[in-house]
């Protein structure tokens, strides 16, 4: 050690200095424990930081299964002889009879003038070994406080013993140090509020842009009742809610309601598109990447998951995940934990998912296209969002409130259909449900040259197995190809130009230009069973 204090005192300005200019946890605990061991002749030092096991980076790769438990001094800096005795002295309970452990259960601070000799039952064979090599003798531990909050303790030894001058600048260095640890550990915290509001910020404006079909839910059939019944009872717990049915049929408006209906109302509704997604990008949208995870990926992103924190996460057609993401969606759903991509960090989320399919999850499951045990997960309360050819009582009011919507949009004088037009809109089965109307009602709207409006759509009409069947075509375009008949002779040209792939960047929805779920409910409905050239 040096004869004077000055050298100490040199350092405590130089580090101090260094200190409150950086605001990286990671530098400022290296900028500690190096500054000791290049300034003060220390042999080695190290820092611990109270924390749960989630929070220290080298027990989550070491266990990443394991509870939080109770918090500990885990290891986080090192500096000077060291060697494998960090690994034996990486997580201190502060129980043991070992100076950083007591320094943090007593805020005392201890000093030894031999090292050696002050060694307890306690202390690790490693650092034994340690001390006897470098030759270590004085040495001292301080605990790390910030207003009388614990943040962890330091270490340090030296070749000669410490004076109590020496002793007495280590402590007020001890202070100056978890001053910056605190400032470095609040702007970390400050850091990731502020990227999850720009998220959450953006996310909503996105939203706001959005057209959405409608605003609210229009009504009063029994099955739509026994539907909002449904929600009233489940939308308070925390139980994880299924939405089936067809497309167009509103299960984002149910989504809605669930979430308006619970504790976390006060927090964002996250909404996310499983089918809408390419399949390269599923795991970044859903949980996050860091910077440089993959090719293109410049800067770090907040995925929903850790977006919808605190509120509910609405996963849109969630058959459509491939089955490797359906492992992951697994664990966060069991675990409430998952890593960015391109992190081993764990983070953990308090989310309510609310997940909407318009597939037969269960003859996903028989035909191996979807997990069993997600869809055990999923389903533990299930909604069927009836389609509207279940509830034809329901299109005058949801007629009255497109009118009243496109009579603002339009800046027209829009009254009423016409019966002749009800009567018809309420024989149709509506394949596409309540989008379909929307459609319907806003194009008549956008032709009407009066106040009552005219449904000139040629709608189909139920043949007698409930299906739809199209109307007579007049004789003088009997030569022309029907909507429904070139709609047919274009998909199987696309299935037949990609050997039948439906999904997929070579698949027949891309070159198509729409989702591959509404490739396959097109299909369905014009017959389309395998490709054909």
């Amino acid at each position: 050690m040096h004869d004077t204090g000055r050298a100490h005192r040199e350092m405590l300005r130089r580090v101090t200095r260094h200190l409150a200019t950086t605001q990286d946890l990671h530098t400022v605990l290296a900028s500690i424990t190096s500054g000791l061991v290049e300034h003060t002749g220390m042999l080695f030092s190290h820092i611990w930081l109270y924390q749960h096991h989630a929070e220290c980076e080298r027990c989550r790769l070491r266990e990443p299964r394991r509870t939080p438990g109770e918090r500990a001094l885990h290891l986080a800096a090192s500096a000077g002889a060291i060697s494998h005795a960090d690994e034996a002295i990486h997580y201190l309970p502060l129980h043991l009879a070992v100076p950083p452990a007591m320094v943090a259960r007593e805020r005392i601070p201890y000093r030894s003038q031999e090292m050696l000799q002050d060694v307890t039952p306690a202390t690790p064979p490693a650092l034994v070994e340690l001390l006897r090599s470098v030759g270590g003798r004085g040495g001292a531990a301080y605990p790390l406080v910030f207003r009388d909050e614990l943040l962890g303790a330091i270490g340090m030894v030296s070749g000669s013993p410490l004076d109590d001058e020496e002793f007495e600048l280590m402590g007020i260095f001890a202070d100056q140090a978890a001053m910056a640890i605190k400032s470095a550990q609040l702007f970390q915290e400050l850091e990731r509020y502020r990227d999850r509001l720009q998220d959450e910020n953006a996310y909503l404006q996105e939203e706001i842009a959005v057209e959405r079909g409608f605003e609210g839910i229009v009504g009063e059939s029994p099955a739509l009742r026994a539907v909002l019944r449904k929600v009233k009872q489940v939308a308070p717990v925390e139980t994880t809610v299924l939405l089936t049915g067809e497309t167009g049929t509103g299960k984002e408006l149910i989504a809605r309601a669930l979430h308006h209906g619970s504790p976390r109302h006060d927090r964002p509704l996250i909404k996310v598109n499983c089918g809408a997604i390419p399949q390269g990008v599923v795991e970044s949208e859903l949980f996050g990447h860091e910077k440089g995870a993959f090719t293109g990926a410049l800067q770090r992103r907040i995925g929903r998951f850790e977006l919808a924190d605190k509120g509910s996460l609405f996963m849109d057609e969630v058959g459509e995940l491939p089955l490797d993401t359906q492992v992951k969606l697994l664990r966060v759903l069991q675990e409430q934990e998952f890593e960015r991509v391109g992190s081993t960090r764990l983070q953990t989320v308090d989310v309510r998912l609310i997940a909407a399919t318009n597939r037969d999850l269960e003859t996903e499951v028989a035909e191996n296209r979807f997990r069993a045990d997600l869809f055990y997960r999923l389903n533990v309360f299930p909604i069927r969002v009836p389609p509207l050819r279940e509830r034809p009582s329901d299109i005058p009011l949801l007629v009255s409130h497109f009118l009243a919507q496109f009579q603002r949009k339009l800046a027209k004088p829009l009254r009423s259909v016409s019966p002749d037009g009800i009567e018809r809109l309420q024989r149709y089965a509506w394949p596409g449900n309540i989008r379909e109307l929307q459609n319907v009602i806003e194009r008549a709207c956008v032709l009407s040259q009066g106040p009552v409006v005219e449904i000139i759509d040629e709608l189909r009409a139920p043949d007698g197995n409930g299906a739809s069947s199209p109307q007579p075509v007049a004789p003088a375009a009997a030569g022309i190809l029907s909507l429904e008949e070139q709609e047919r002779l274009h998909i199987r040209r696309a299935l037949a130009a990609t050997g039948g792939r439906v999904h997929g960047p070579d698949g027949a929805a891309v070159l198509l230009g729409i989702n591959p779920s509404t490739l396959r409910s097109r299909m369905k409905k014009l017959g389309i069973t395998k490709p054909t050239a």
